[in-house]
């Protein structure tokens, strides 16, 4: 009895930190930061059809039903409480084997934060197995059965392909305030582009090293290019050929206007336009230069 009562005041402590954990996460994302700021972590977030905070609130609300039930058990011996408990845990394990099969066999990439949160899941089944109850083992199968499907229904290797059926394709986010201004300009020109939400490509656009928006991609028979950036991508629907096959010339850059009474020394290699013996002016590019991050916030 004294050893059942130790358990279940474990149980209750690690049910309690989970959901402070989880709130953490979910008050510093409402500030836009983060506890994990691991790669894994933005993928999963950028994975989620609703946002990362929609999969925050179902973690929340799971880990904080576990300490209220940990909570009515100290004090009610009920077993209708401890089948609650244990439903409620096997299902858990067994989201949480969809969670650990997506980044392994999906995105590549661990989420430190959805580990964690295993963690915590995984401790509390044990307690509960070491206080007798044996239902929760149908929550690790679970976990292993769906971690398996993963593994067998999508190997590790598969990749999401680029969609080819337009010959302009862009990829956006609802978050990137530069993306609005293509889309806007695409509808008032009515431009034949296929428009693609970036959080579906993520992975495949990173490893060729693409992990801004906008980007557009071109898929004519004589050119395959990516563009990325507001100003390139309207400056190629501008001034985009009609013909396919057409060739693309790129502007001659303006003559920059020289100033006066600044002497140029022709026979000097090292002058590069400025006074003689000062070193030439830098140019430094514009801070706003009409990307954002494809898994970040940009409004």
């Amino acid at each position: 009895m004294q050893k059942h009562l130790k358990f279940s005041k474990i149980f209750l402590l690690l049910a309690t930190l989970g959901t402070l954990f989880v709130l953490a996460e979910t008050v510093l994302q409402l500030f836009g930061t983060s506890i994990c700021s691991a790669e894994g972590c933005k993928l999963v977030a950028g994975s989620a059809r609703f946002g990362d905070l929609s999969i925050l609130l179902i973690g929340l609300g799971i880990l904080s039903l576990l300490t209220i039930l940990a909570v009515c058990r100290k004090y009610h011996t009920d077993p209708v409480i401890d089948k609650i408990i244990d439903f409620v845990l096997v299902v858990s394990l067994a989201a949480e084997g969809f969670f650990t099969g997506y980044q392994a066999f999906r995105l590549h990439a661990a989420c430190i934060f959805c580990l964690v949160v295993l963690a915590f899941l995984v401790l509390l089944s044990l307690i509960r197995l070491m206080q007798g109850h044996r239902a929760v083992v149908a929550g690790f199968a679970s976990l292993l059965a769906v971690f398996s499907l993963f593994y067998l229904v999508l190997p590790a290797g598969a990749v999401t392909s680029i969609p080819t059926q337009n010959q302009l394709v862009l990829f956006y986010s609802d978050d990137c305030k530069y993306c609005a201004e293509v889309l806007k300009e695409i509808e008032r020109k009515q431009l034949p582009v296929d428009h693609v939400p970036v959080e579906n490509y993520v992975v495949l656009l990173k490893s060729m090293g693409i992990e801004h928006v906008p980007t557009l991609y071109v898929n004519r028979s004589n050119e395959k290019i990516f563009l990325t950036g507001r100003d390139p991508i309207l400056a190629y629907l501008n001034d985009r050929p009609e013909e396919p096959e057409a060739a693309i010339k790129p502007e001659a850059p303006a003559k920059k206007e020289e100033k006066r009474g600044v002497r140029k020394n022709r026979n000097d290699p090292f002058n590069l336009g400025g006074q003689e013996g000062l070193p030439f002016e830098l140019v430094m590019p514009p801070s706003d230069d009409g990307i954002c991050k494809s898994d970040q916030k940009c409004d």
